[in-house]
């Protein structure tokens, strides 16, 4: 999704179980340059693991590493929380991310979301 829709996701957040989605979301700058974007879910008592709603790294921006480097950072926030999974969930087609979530040791849990692929990495 666009940036801009992540915007309204986080001004308007959707109720999931029966409670609001709680977003956490921050631009990315590399080299001074605005290059993406990352949101998450944060955990709540109706929402037991950290999700991570959106990674966005501009076309231009992209093959550079600047993902990966941006799940480390991601990562290191949900383990410093003291959370031990992190899921999130992509749309399977080519050009997708199911590739670079693998690589990042993300595993399918076998979950359905909105359409989507769920799936985990363990901390």
């Amino acid at each position: 999704a666009p940036t801009i829709n992540s915007y309204a996701d986080a001004l308007f957040p959707e109720h999931i179980d029966g409670a609001a989605v709680v977003p956490w979301l921050r631009g990315v700058l590399a080299d001074g340059e605005r290059v993406g974007f990352v949101m998450m879910a944060e955990v709540t008592e109706r929402h037991p693991d950290p999700y991570l709603w959106r990674l966005l790294v501009g076309r231009l921006h992209q093959r550079r590493g600047l993902g990966a480097r941006i799940m480390e950072l991601v990562v290191e926030r949900v383990r410093a929380q003291g959370h031990a999974r992190l899921v999130t969930s992509y749309e399977v087609g080519p050009g997708g991310p199911a590739g670079f979530y693998a690589r990042l040791g993300f595993i399918p849990t076998g979950n359905i979301s909105d359409g989507e692929i769920e799936t985990a990495l363990t901390l």
